[in-house]
């Protein structure tokens, strides 16, 4: 694979990454907009715990993601 097709590759999966964040932000939101006391205290944490969880899966992909293109540019300037 060319360096940029790999550069292409890696621009479109970060893309895709920060959409994905944006949804589960947006997912955490709605899930409690609506809801008062003890409704929302309840749903509340379940959310943020499920909306951690995603964003700590979305931090190591994006972490692999980043290491696997410095990989790739190293093997290219060899």
């Amino acid at each position: 694979m060319t360096t940029f097709a790999a550069d292409h590759d890696t621009s479109r999966q970060l893309e895709q990454l920060d959409e994905r964040t944006r949804t589960a932000w947006e997912d955490y939101r709605a899930s409690t907009t609506a809801l008062a006391g003890p409704d929302y205290e309840e749903t509340e944490l379940v959310s943020w715990e499920r909306l951690q969880r995603s964003l700590g899966e979305l931090a190591d992909e994006r972490e692999r993601l980043a290491g696997a293109a410095v990989s790739a540019s190293a093997d290219g300037d060899a």
